[in-house]
């Protein structure tokens, strides 16, 4: 089973950012953490009906193989493409090429139409439709449409466990062609051929000791951002009663939505400023004008990775609490087992040993109770963290 990434430091997030790579091998995105990352790229309405079906437990779209493995298959897709389109290659290479390509479109389609038109996931009935449109929870076509083309951006890290799916088969047949040939030479060619066509997954073998690397620093944060989402929801600790009132403060499905938001906004900031200054490097003026509208937006990125960090905080916090929670669990079930002893003993006319192991035992709970006071008012503190106004650190670079 894949490792969770470790408690963090905001400087740690900063240099994993820097580094596009995180340590370990984190286990996939769950498919939710993925939607409410790639509801980054709908409109603000959209995003919200999302979150608001989240919130609700609403149904939402799920692929067969998830969306990591989606992403895969994009990611191969493209591979394929670019060297088609690019690469001259041996003859009996190009229609297996173009094979595989076919199979994965039809797998991309697959999970296109689970996320657009999957039955039992938005209503059909005209009365149903206009039922949920008045709870603004409906999500339309065209927005589905743009939610599938966010899904196909979500990040999933390159790493060798389960990364090779996507390219293996089309890898065995580029050996079974070399096979027929024959020669040394060939299957050394094509080999390579293969690794290059479906490149990042496979070539990632052997570099597990490195940790999970990503496109670039954004898809890193975007990333972790989700990891940490994960961790506290599937935590029973935050699920307890213990932490009602910050369940009731904190929306986490609205916080990731918002993190990815603003992180694909200020990726899309950095493309662009990058591609005018290409564009108008000649001019000393206007590169003084990108280099001050980048300093401009240093705080933006400071305080992304301050919210990331405080779900990795919250994250921790819950991990505590959840093993003062089982440890009282077992007080519970040893206060049980002592009441019937107190009774047994009582009927014999000793009563002094059961209430020494009462009074014991009652100490125990009520400090494991003072501890989870403790973690509740150290919660507090990492949800006040998500919010604005709180004074940020700010970077010497604003982009990882």
């Amino acid at each position: 089973m894949s490792a969770p990434i470790r408690s963090v430091t905001a400087a740690d997030l900063r240099q994993w950012t820097s580094d596009a790579r995180v340590p370990g091998q984190p286990p996939e995105l769950s498919d939710l953490g993925s939607l409410l990352i790639a509801s980054g790229y709908l409109t603000p309405t959209a995003r919200g009906t999302l979150v608001r079906r989240a919130s609700l437990n609403l149904p939402l779209p799920s692929p067969s193989n998830g969306y990591s493995e989606l992403r895969r298959v994009q990611r191969s897709i493209l591979h394929a493409e670019k060297y088609l389109d690019t690469t001259v290659l041996p003859g009996l290479v190009v229609p297996i090429v173009r094979s595989r390509l076919a199979a994965l479109n039809r797998r991309r389609e697959d999970a296109h139409r689970a996320v657009v038109v999957a039955k039992g996931v938005m209503p059909s009935g005209t009365r149903a439709v206009r039922r949920e449109r008045r709870e603004n929870v409906y999500l339309e076509i065209d927005e589905r449409e743009q939610l599938f083309s966010g899904l196909l951006c979500t990040p999933v890290p390159n790493r060798p466990t389960g990364a090779r799916k996507a390219g293996t088969d089309v890898f065995d047949k580029f050996v079974g062609v070399v096979g027929q040939v024959g020669g040394r030479g060939p299957r050394r060619q094509v080999e390579e051929m293969a690794a290059q066509v479906f490149g990042p997954d496979a070539v990632a073998a052997g570099t597990s000791s490195r940790g999970a690397s990503f496109a670039d620093g954004y898809e890193t944060l975007l990333f972790v951002a989700g990891h940490y989402y994960d961790r506290i929801r599937a935590n029973p600790a935050w699920l307890s009663d213990h932490f009602e009132m910050q369940r009731v403060q904190v929306n986490l499905h609205a916080e990731l939505a918002e993190i990815a938001s603003d992180i694909v906004a200020l990726r899309a900031l950095r493309v662009d400023l990058d591609q005018a200054r290409h564009n108008g490097g000649f001019d000393a003026g206007f590169i003084a004008h990108i280099e001050a509208r980048e300093n401009a937006l240093r705080p933006v990125w400071s305080e992304l990775v301050d919210r990331v960090h405080a779900f990795s905080e919250i994250a921790a916090t819950v991990e505590s609490a959840a093993s003062e929670l089982r440890l009282l669990d077992e007080f519970d079930r040893a206060s049980t087992i002592d009441a019937r002893i107190d009774h047994l003993l009582s009927r014999s006319g000793d009563r002094e040993l059961g209430a020494d192991h009462t009074r014991r035992l009652s100490q125990q709970v009520r400090s494991g109770e003072e501890q989870l006071r403790v973690y509740r008012d150290v919660l507090q503190g990492n949800i006040a963290q998500l919010g604005p106004g709180v004074q940020r650190e700010l970077g010497q670079r604003y982009e990882p």
